[in-house]
């Protein structure tokens, strides 16, 4: 084997390895996260954005691990997507009031702001991705 062939099949190699590991990366950020795995992460991003205190923090997780878990059982079931959205709403609406009564009236004001723009956000990605 000549020193180019060998050049070009470690050339190959390297490549298939970027792609393999894209590959993965790739399908490992398609895997719903659990109601639990939510939860934490919507906890984590309110400590940080929105400032909540230790005190508030368990409260605070406790009501997002409850509506992570109804929200996951209204994925699952059947219906329309239409309908999925009512359920979820619902549920969006009630976690909400139940954070209003924990969090600071700064807190919930900010909290709605940030909600406002994600889901801002999430409509644009959703319309790039359709057209």
């Amino acid at each position: 084997m000549s020193l180019r062939n060998i050049t070009r099949s470690i050339a190959l190699l390297v490549c298939m390895s970027f792609i393999t590991i894209g590959a993965w990366a790739q399908e490992e950020e398609r895997t719903p996260l659990t109601p639990e795995e939510r939860a934490t992460k919507w906890t984590q991003w309110m400590k940080t954005e929105l400032s909540i205190s230790a005190e508030q923090e368990p409260k605070v997780h406790e009501i997002n691990l409850k509506y992570a878990q109804q929200t996951e059982s209204v994925r699952a079931q059947g219906g329309s997507r239409r309908s999925k959205f009512k359920d979820v709403k619902s549920i969006d609406d009630a976690k909400d009031k139940e954070l209003k009564a924990i969090l600071s009236p700064e807190q919930f004001e900010q909290y709605q702001a940030k909600k406002q723009d994600m889901r801002k956000k999430v409509v644009k990605a959703a319309r790039d991705r359709k057209g």
